[in-house]
Formats: structure tokens, C-alpha cells, sequence
């Protein structure tokens, strides 16, 4: 079985990117929704994707997932 090998700095910085591009859209689709007086629970969906984002790429929870060996 071939070791898994880490994304390199550009992949992990394109994709901190792409996360940061999304959570651009998703806020003024919120800010949207919020002065367009639609149904609030839009905005719960989309603030409960926006945390699942934040928690998985930025606070790294993902690594708590991988096998011991896989960690940096």
C-alpha cells in the first residue's frame, strides 16, 4: 500500500482561498435573505454550513480524523 502524501503549501493555500471565497458568497446570500424578509430558516441552514466550514478548514478538525500516523 503507497503512503497518502500531504497536499502541498499551494494546494492547502488554494483551497483556504476557495473556503474564503465561499464564505463570501454564502454571507451576502445571508445578507440577502435577511433584507429580503424570506424564511429565517434559510438563514440557519446556511449559518450551520458556514460553522461545518469553519470548523473543518480553518480550526483543522479534519486532522483529528486521520490515522496516527497520517498527522503532521
Amino acid at each position: 500500500m503507497e503512503p497518502k502524501t500531504s497536499p502541498s503549501r499551494p494546494d492547502e493555500l488554494r483551497r483556504g482561498v476557495l473556503v474564503f471565497v465561499f464564505l463570501a458568497i454564502l454571507t451576502a446570500i445571508e445578507y440577502f435573505i435577511g433584507t429580503h424578509e424570506l424564511p429565517s430558516i434559510l438563514l440557519w441552514v446556511i449559518a450551520l454550513v458556514k460553522a461545518g466550514l469553519v470548523i473543518w478548514y480553518f480550526m483543522h478538525l479534519k486532522r483529528a480524523f486521520r490515522e496516527e500516523g497520517e498527522h503532521e
